[in-house]
């Protein structure tokens, strides 16, 4: 009678046991949607993460999500990738216009931008998305990505739109709780990110 008890509470358990990551992202601010004839005509700049918490190796994560999906989104829009930015020579002036642009990631700032003009040139890109990590940790017993993005069209010099791409995820939530490995709890906040930003394909 104990065995069967024992199986009946291992069942109990198993059935809990619910392997979830839950997109929590959300849109903050938006002026107006791109049409995708602006953007095509545009091109955009995805800008390095920056890191405002957790570590270098998280941005770089996050980094190449964010590449694969924006590419995979926006296929056939020019793209210039942290990966090319990456290579531009340190004491050139696009290098440090960037680093200025990314330094400044962040919901609480908006400096930055004084050489947005002259960069969108070097580029060839109008507009320009900045990200930055807000959270990344385990809170609760589940990975927890919290990530900032913000995207610029560089002629008006405006924010076209803000938010957040964010997402809990944990394997088993109850004690002992395992919290979902970052790369997932991140691709899912990415995803989260990338479809919130406003592009439209009306023809303009």
């Amino acid at each position: 009678m104990a065995m069967l008890s024992l199986s009946l509470g291992d069942a109990c358990v198993k059935q809990q046991s619910v392997k979830s990551i839950n997109d929590l992202s959300t849109t903050s601010f938006v002026d107006h949607e791109v049409t995708w004839k602006e953007l095509e005509r545009g091109g955009l700049a995805v800008l390095p993460t920056r890191v405002n918490v957790g570590k270098k190796a998280e941005a770089q994560i996050i980094e190449n999500l964010l590449n694969k999906e924006i590419r995979q989104r926006f296929n056939g829009i020019p793209l210039v990738d942290f990966s090319e930015i990456d290579k531009f020579p340190s004491k050139s002036n696009r290098k440090k216009w960037v680093e200025l642009l990314v330094s400044h990631s962040s919901p609480h700032s908006i400096r930055g931008t004084e050489n947005l003009q002259a960069l969108s040139v070097k580029l060839g890109t109008r507009y320009f998305l900045q990200t930055d990590i807000r959270i990344s940790g385990v809170e609760g017993g589940a990975e927890h990505v919290r990530i900032f993005g913000r995207l610029w069209d560089s002629k008006t010099k405006d924010i076209l739109w803000s938010g957040y791409g964010e997402a809990r995820g944990y394997v088993y939530l109850f004690f002992p709780a395992i919290p979902a490995p970052f790369e997932k709890t991140a691709y899912r906040a990415v995803k989260g990110l990338v479809k919130r930003i406003p592009v439209s394909h009306s023809v303009k």
